[in-house]
């Protein structure tokens, strides 16, 4: 518990040090992640079936960010089921000063569609159940 209040400061913290900055920061945030993923996995994954097993494993070993996560197809459609996420917290103490919130996965998940997948991803939403950490992000897939 000591981590994650550590973690819900310490986020709240560099987005309020970044300032302004903050929303230019993600993208690259996302790409370091991605770039050091991508070389792990020596290149790109085009079944998107074992892109999803991949990215998950990715999401929840790797980067560890959250209790839960999980990556499902449906159809033309990534979806990223996140419960208990370490971000969100920090994020809520952020908008109870009424700043606005960062959040990085939101852009991994486009820059790994495009890089690793290889595929063109829209962000379609954030869809939350009102339990700060759990939400689902939505993606649609299409051919670049």
């Amino acid at each position: 518990m000591a981590e994650d209040e550590f973690f819900s400061r310490y986020h709240k913290a560099m987005v309020e040090a970044l300032g302004g900055h903050a929303e230019r920061i993600k993208p690259r945030i996302a790409s370091a992640w991605v770039k050091e993923w991508q070389e792990k996995l020596d290149g790109s994954i085009e079944n998107p079936d074992e892109f999803a097993r991949a990215f998950e494993g990715f999401l929840s070993g790797e980067l560890g960010f959250a209790d839960t996560t999980r990556v499902r197809l449906d159809d033309d459609l990534l979806l990223i089921d996140v419960g208990g996420c370490s971000i969100c917290f920090g994020n809520e103490l952020l908008r109870k000063e009424g700043k606005q919130a960062l959040c990085p996965i939101l852009p991994t998940g486009l820059t790994a569609i495009n890089r690793v997948l290889g595929k063109k991803a829209t962000l379609l939403g954030v869809d939350k159940d009102g339990t700060v950490g759990d939400c689902t992000i939505r993606y649609r897939l299409s051919e670049k």
